[in-house]
């Protein structure tokens, strides 16, 4: 238990400063301070989560058995009786526990800590664009946009006698005056929203002025015009909780956006795959470790990360496939984890009769090798 934890804390931190890098540019624009950037990068960490504890449950079980082999420990409890399957109940058991926590990420922690990740996110650019519109202020921030507000709240974002000057439409220019309004936040499209209310429009156009007056109006505009490398975009189904991706058709998707469909379908297939992947990569780990008896541990973490790596890069191919092929996941995304499972069940049988491949028993490797280089 102790290296299935140790595991997952240093692969998160190898992956979460990957991601520190990608997303350096929203962070270094939004100007975080050190608290709020460990509240993102702790949202963030249960979608990599769900990818680490695969491969911790095997590194887990897979250097107890080699450290027990290298003890001598196997070798004592064979000569005791107590045969390969015994002794896997206690990994069984772990590998059982692993796929209910990895469970307990997939459909409940991803989609809490990207909703939380987005909200902090876009409540940080809401305040920071409440204090960027100063009172009394003319704001030119934001491309084809001239802002100007006599009172400001930066806490609630309330606006008092605004004007906005909208030059986007080259034939048309719209000076809007209201009394009134608010800045609020679309949480699902990642837009600042200002809505004004009770005002007068003036369309300026081919020398023209018309006056239109309004009880409502709204003006969009996207955070990335004010923050540099800040590009949240719309709600990804990799962020959807499970009761939001199966209330989606996916028939009537394909036949509307059928790439969305896809993602959406490959998505609802990995909340399923990666707890599964627990269980099938610690039953993967028990023959191997038994086969690689008296080799350092070094090596054997090598080993068992080449072997997740394999593991990991096949069912990519199949969610690639699936994706934007529109290939069927059932056969693109689970095969690699049946055969994996089939080869796992395989390798306990041989190994809990004392019967190995000749290329997985490291032994013979070892000794052929001194040979050819005597």
């Amino acid at each position: 238990m102790k290296v299935f934890f140790i595991s997952v804390t240093v692969l998160m931190a190898f992956v979460l400063m990957g991601r520190a890098l990608q997303i350096k540019d929203m962070l270094m624009g939004l100007d975080l301070t050190f608290w709020d950037t460990l509240l993102v990068f702790w949202y963030l960490s249960p979608g990599f989560l769900l990818i680490m504890m695969p491969v911790s449950a095997m590194l887990a079980v897979f250097l107890t058995f080699l450290r027990m082999g290298a003890d001598k420990e196997l070798i004592a409890l064979k000569a005791g009786g107590i045969s390969l399957y015994q002794m896997s109940g206690a990994p069984l058991f772990f590998g059982v526990l692993a796929t209910l926590l990895c469970f307990w990420v997939s459909f409940s922690l991803i989609a809490v800590g990207a909703n939380k990740f987005r909200s902090h996110i876009l409540d940080i650019a809401q305040n920071r664009v409440n204090i960027a519109l100063q009172p009394g202020v003319f704001n030119k921030d934001i491309p084809n946009l001239v802002f100007f507000a006599k009172k400001v709240d930066v806490q609630n974002g309330s606006l008092a006698e605004v004007m906005v000057e909208d030059t986007s439409n080259e034939d048309t220019t719209l000076t809007i005056l209201a009394p009134y309004g608010n800045l609020t936040v679309d949480y699902l499209k990642s837009d600042i929203v200002m809505l004004l209310k009770k005002g007068v429009i003036y369309s300026e156009s081919d020398h023209k002025i018309i006056k239109l007056d309004f009880d409502e109006y709204i003006i969009r505009f996207s955070l990335g015009a004010l923050f540099k490398g800040f590009d949240l975009g719309a709600i990804e189904p990799n962020e959807m909780s499970w009761n939001d991706l199966s209330a989606v058709d996916i028939n009537k998707t394909r036949q509307r956006i059928p790439w969305l469909a896809n993602k959406i379908e490959v998505e609802m297939h990995k909340r399923w795959l990666f707890p599964f992947s627990c269980l099938v990569l610690t039953i993967f780990a028990v023959p191997i470790a038994s086969s690689f008896q008296g080799i350092h541990r070094q090596s054997g973490l090598i080993f068992a990360l080449v072997i997740f790596f394999t593991y990991y890069v096949l069912i990519s191919l199949g969610m690639n496939l699936a994706e934007y092929s529109g290939m069927n996941p059932y056969l693109t995304i689970w095969l690699p984890v049946w055969i994996f499972f089939a080869v796992s069940l395989y390798g306990v049988y041989l190994s809990a009769n004392e019967r190995f491949p000749a290329w997985l028993n490291w032994n013979i490797i070892f000794k052929w090798n001194k040979r050819r280089k005597a």
